[in-house]
């Protein structure tokens, strides 16, 4: 028998496939939590941008409307013009997006609130909650003041 083979053990090989197991489990995981948060932050940033184009559209209606009634119905936000006849109703929602009324001036609820903004000293508070539809634990919350400058005419 020979005693100067080369090569290598059974042993030798497990061992090495077990330590490239243990590497590329590790190499694998951190790469997919990088790429899940990755996606959730690529989510909150767009559901932070629609927050945004919502209290913008929310401002100039209550800037320019002189009586409106705002609720939160089916993941959306509806202003109603209640100076035309019949009322002019105005939905804000989103395909993606969960759009919903938590407080409006620090009362909870959803229901109906009749705003006046040209009488002195009406300008609300909103509590907004705006969530992924695909992910309702991926939320946030906005808090806003829509306001009119005294004095402006915004006819």
């Amino acid at each position: 028998m020979n005693r100067d083979e080369r090569g290598l053990t059974l042993v030798e090989v497990l061992a090495t496939l077990i330590l490239l197991s243990i590497v590329s489990v590790i190499i694998w995981s951190v790469f997919f939590q990088g790429y899940k948060f990755s996606q959730k932050a690529i989510s909150k940033n767009f559901m932070l941008q629609e927050a945004n184009i919502l209290t913008t559209s929310l401002t100039k209606i209550h800037r320019t409307l002189e009586i409106y009634e705002i609720t939160s119905e089916n993941c959306g936000i509806k202003v109603t013009n209640l100076k035309t006849t019949p009322p002019q109703d105005q939905v804000f929602n989103h395909p993606n997006i969960c759009f919903k009324l938590l407080e409006i001036n620090n009362v909870s609820g959803t229901g109906p609130k009749i705003t006046e903004p040209h009488k002195n000293g009406n300008d609300i508070s909103l509590k907004v909650s705006v969530s992924d539809k695909k992910d309702p634990n991926n939320n946030l919350t906005i808090d806003t003041f829509l306001y009119r400058v005294k004095g402006a005419d915004y006819q």
